[in-house]
């Protein structure tokens, strides 16, 4: 594992991220770099989106590990400890360190990559978790991306751990790449209806799309909880919606997300205390994982291919497809 900085910024409305580079707030990510040990590069790479939680061991650090593991060059960092926010509760965090903040992040994260000698730039894919997870969805939207990067640089995949159903698109153009989104039958802290029209939002945009959802399982089901433990707030109602011109709103009220008061106002509104339980399940992440490779090995390289071959790419469908029943509901949206 390397130490390494990647540079970002903090806009705290989408349409913040218009500004130029100098009336931005900047921030520097303390990030950690994995790369393969067993060949030499340049390798495909996966930035790692955290979830509301920060920095885990047990999920973050797992998977850089685990991807590193399968030929994956992977890039975790915290936004919350980089933005001094680490030491607040996660309501807190969420008010103060927003989602255009962490798209930032996983798109700096994707141009630091993009840079490197020793990873390849056509094959950078991104993955995320909860709060992480809605941020993953949300770089697979053409607005988003050329909104951050407007060079051009793109991620080649997204996958997505049981994200909140907040935000809708007016404009679902997407870039292309395709998207895979993982979700607890039994996860209270979204809304399926909801979460199907983003899917299909997301499919009409241009991106193929598969939507797996795991029944009678919780959410974070790759954490370390083995009961069952509550969290006394869901985001289920929560229903934003992007307009063209990069603004937020509130679909319920109509109210206009112009700060943090309008933000704290609107969040307000539309937490549930009815919460969510989360709760650890071995099979179902060793499910997913196979999901998560699966989804990387679509992506296709420049030049030479697909980081696996095809014999690989072959035998890892086919354990895929065997799966699929065992894998509760699976749609292809």
């Amino acid at each position: 594992m390397q130490n390494v900085t990647v540079p970002s910024s903090s806009p705290f409305l989408l349409r913040d991220a218009k500004k130029s580079a100098g009336a931005l707030p900047k921030v520097m990510l303390d990030a950690e770099l994995y790369l393969p040990e067993d060949r030499e590069g340049p390798y495909p790479a996966v930035v790692i989106s955290q979830g509301l939680g920060g920095l885990k061991d047990v999920r973050e650090r797992r998977y850089a590990r685990f991807l590193a593991q399968n030929g994956y060059a992977a890039i975790i960092y915290d936004g919350f400890v980089s933005r001094g926010k680490h030491r607040f509760s996660d309501t807190i965090r969420a008010l103060r360190v927003t989602e255009s903040m962490l798209l930032a992040d996983a798109f700096a994260g994707l141009r630091y990559l993009a840079g490197r000698n020793d990873i390849r730039s056509d094959a950078i894919s991104v993955i995320g978790f909860s709060y992480g997870g809605m941020i993953t969805t949300l770089t697979a939207y053409d607005q988003i991306a050329r909104l951050f990067l407007p060079d051009g640089l793109r991620f080649a995949s997204h996958v997505a751990y049981y994200g909140p159903s907040v935000p809708r698109l007016n404009d679902p153009r997407t870039t292309g790449a395709p998207v895979a989104i993982m979700l607890g039958g039994l996860d209270a802290n979204f809304d399926m209806a909801r979460m199907r029209m983003i899917a299909a939002d997301l499919e009409r945009g241009g991106s193929k799309v598969d939507l797996t959802v795991f029944e009678n399982i919780y959410h974070q089901w790759d954490g370390m909880d083995v009961e069952r433990r509550f969290v006394n707030f869901n985001l289920a109602n929560c229903r934003m919606r992007i307009d063209t011109d990069d603004q937020i709103d509130d679909e319920r009220t109509g109210m206009r997300m112009n700060g943090m008061i309008s933000r704290i106002a609107i969040l307000g509104r539309s937490v549930s205390r009815n919460g969510y339980f989360i709760k650890k399940d071995d099979a179902t992440r060793q499910r997913s994982d196979e999901i998560l490779l699966a989804t990387l090995a679509e992506v296709p390289w420049a030049g030479s291919g697909s980081h696996h071959s095809s014999a690989a790419r072959a035998k890892i469908s086919q354990k895929f497809s065997a799966e699929k029943k065992l894998l509760g509901e699976r749609t292809a949206v």
